[in-house]
């Protein structure tokens, strides 16, 4: 049987919407995946997963609750000072603020690219 695009492409988009609705962040089983990582549920730990770049742990505290800005914006701080572009391009992305301290740590510790993203998304001297 012949459909024409236009059928096979609703059905093909509402297959998709309904995978990225089953995908659907579940906090408690984020939060069990960290523990099983070895990864305990807190601040400190969410900056620490940031600075090393870790996105698997990063985006586990986001669905388990975690709020992005935590901590001053700790987390993008870190990022930010150890070079990883990748991880602030997502944390900005997740809505996390673009402090003058991870500018500051990103500037002293020569991360040009990261200081002109963090400059175009509002950071200030």
């Amino acid at each position: 049987m012949n459909f024409p695009n236009r059928v096979v492409s609703i059905f093909f988009l509402a297959g998709a919407l309904t995978m990225t609705a089953s995908f659907a962040a579940d906090p408690v089983k984020a939060r069990t995946d960290l523990k099983q990582m070895g990864v305990e549920y807190t601040e400190q730990e969410f900056a620490k997963a940031a600075g090393n770049g870790d996105m698997t742990a990063a985006q586990l505290f986001l669905d388990g609750g975690m709020d992005v800005n935590a901590g001053g914006g700790a987390a993008i701080g870190l990022a930010a000072g150890r070079g990883k572009l990748e991880m602030v391009k997502f944390l900005l992305s997740k809505g996390a603020k673009a402090t003058s301290n991870s500018l500051q740590f990103a500037r002293t510790r020569g991360h040009a690219d990261i200081e002109k993203l963090l400059i175009e998304a509002g950071a200030k001297e």
